[in-house]
């Protein structure tokens, strides 16, 4: 325990100082070199609550849509506060709340299997094509996503994209989910990039604004085809799909 918390000192250290370092200061460069993906751009979460109906037939898809928003609202509490919880941990915790709250008998097996969905996902069809023009080009690329590694690594491997990506960039490695800055900042201590020549793909307007506060150029993937943020800042790209990326990177 003791050597996990000297070795997560150390890369909030390292970030930090990835961020005040001068040679990320010098003139930024024209075009984007890496690309730091949110899970769902790539990954198709309705399997979710594909599951949750095969369960809970038509109130499946209100308790899904119940789960992911109390899910999401726990992970910017637990930053707010300054605490942390793996994402698969208030995974479960969203869900036996919005079960109750919904009056929904949900044993624990029942739970246990739609928490563990979130390791079962496929990719949009759009994903491979995408992934493979990048990696001719040269573009690196890496998750950076709120899910835990072995979520990430589930993934990538049940379909058949993990050579396509750096090691990933999980929250659990600084215990602050996005949008906080130090979430953020792995990309540039991972890619060793001016952070300009960093994309970031995003799959919620959320993600999107975050990422574009902390600097990076944003493409939101919206596939849900949700109005944009009415904040002070709006992604660099929106579309509907990894035409997007591509178009971040130069490549259409």
């Amino acid at each position: 325990m003791r050597n996990d918390l000297l070795d997560r000192r150390a890369l909030l250290a390292g970030i930090a100082t990835t961020l005040a370092a001068p040679a990320f200061a010098r003139a930024a460069p024209s075009a984007v070199q890496a690309i730091a993906f949110d899970g769902f751009p790539i990954f198709d979460p309705r399997s979710v609550t594909a599951k949750a109906r095969a369960m809970l037939g038509d109130r499946g898809d209100a308790l899904a849509a119940q789960w992911s928003a109390k899910l999401f609202g726990y992970s910017w509490l637990e930053t707010a506060a300054g605490r942390y919880q793996d994402f698969r941990t208030l995974a479960d915790a969203a869900l036996n709340y919005t079960s109750e709250a919904m009056n929904v008998s949900l044993p624990r097996p029942m739970r246990d299997a739609l928490v563990g969905a979130y390791d079962e996902l496929g990719i949009w069809p759009d994903v491979k094509p995408a992934l493979m023009k990048l990696r001719a080009a040269g573009v690196r690329l890496a998750f950076l996503s709120n899910l835990g590694v072995d979520t990430l690594s589930a993934n990538m491997e049940r379909n058949g994209i993990a050579d396509f990506f750096e090691p990933s960039l999980s929250t659990d490695r600084v215990r602050h989910f996005k949008p906080s800055p130090l979430a953020y900042g792995m990309a540039l201590a991972a890619f060793r990039l001016h952070r300009s020549a960093i994309g970031f793909a995003a799959f919620g307007g959320w993600d999107a604004a975050g990422a574009t506060w902390f600097g990076y150029r944003t493409a939101w993937v919206n596939r849900l085809a949700l109005p944009v943020e009415p904040l002070d800042v709006r992604p660099a790209i929106v579309s509907r799909g990894m035409d997007g990326v591509l178009a971040l990177a130069g490549l259409t």
